[in-house]
């Protein structure tokens, strides 16, 4: 093993104890603020959850890319738009299908979604405002790591890949802490209990093997294609297949 392998080897491993550690931890505090158990969201507090979602995370995913910038960041609409849409269309394929995939080869899905689930609880109506929000997440990220001269080891693709694979387990985390924590309700819950079913390590690989793909889709886009006008047909490509497929 390379010197660079062992190390990305070793961040990954401290990255997994950490999230073992902050799952049980964030486990008990849901047990102290719901002592009355987690039920299912009803439909009518859908808009509520949506709006807080947005307001909550939006705001941490610009400061957060920001801090790893070293400065504000500086939003190009344009390109904005595309990174939006290509990141819906994407990620609502990708989820149907990996989670598709568990059940045709271990006879189980890796996930369920628990709120506005759709396709079989593959996916979810939120995503129609989650994965929009992940593309302004993977925008100002590309941003940072273009940007900050200290994260020059980040800019490979493939790095961007497993950074990818190992944020979004990260913000599964933090978006079932915050549907558990603030409407009593998984937003959706992993079956493999590892990680107390916020997230498990299961879902790593192919989520690394999608952002790659997902990347290299989305540079090929970005340079190619016209932005605004690629990203809204995508946005309303991922609406249509979301509720008429």
């Amino acid at each position: 093993m390379t010197a660079r392998a062992a190390r990305w080897a070793l961040a990954l491993a401290a990255v997994y104890a950490a999230a073992f550690a902050v799952t049980r931890v964030l486990w008990w505090a849901v047990l102290q603020v719901r002592p009355e158990g987690i039920h299912p969201l009803v439909p009518a507090g859908l808009p509520a959850f949506m709006i807080a979602f947005a307001v909550f995370f939006l705001p941490l995913l610009y400061l957060f890319n920001s801090a790893l910038l070293g400065q504000r960041l500086r939003i190009q609409p344009p390109k904005l738009v595309l990174y939006m849409g290509v990141t819906f269309f994407c990620a609502l394929w990708a989820e149907i299908g990996a989670d598709s995939l568990f059940v045709a080869v271990i006879g189980r899905p890796c996930w369920t979604y628990e709120t506005w689930p759709v396709h079989h609880g593959f996916t979810s109506g939120v995503g129609t405002l989650m994965w929009p929000m992940y593309g302004f997440f993977l925008y100002g990220l590309h941003q940072a790591i273009d940007g900050n001269p200290r994260l020059v080891f980040l800019r490979p693709r493939w790095a961007k890949a497993v950074l990818v694979g190992v944020d979004a387990m990260l913000l599964e985390v933090a978006a079932n802490a915050f549907a558990l924590g603030g409407f009593g309700t998984w937003f959706f819950h992993y079956h493999a209990p590892d990680l107390l079913h916020f997230t498990t390590w299961e879902v790593f690989v192919p989520y690394v093997i999608t952002a790659y793909v997902g990347l290299s889709l989305l540079h090929a886009v970005e340079t190619r294609l016209p932005h605004v006008p690629t990203g809204a047909a995508l946005y309303a490509a991922g609406l249509l297949s979301l509720w008429l497929v």
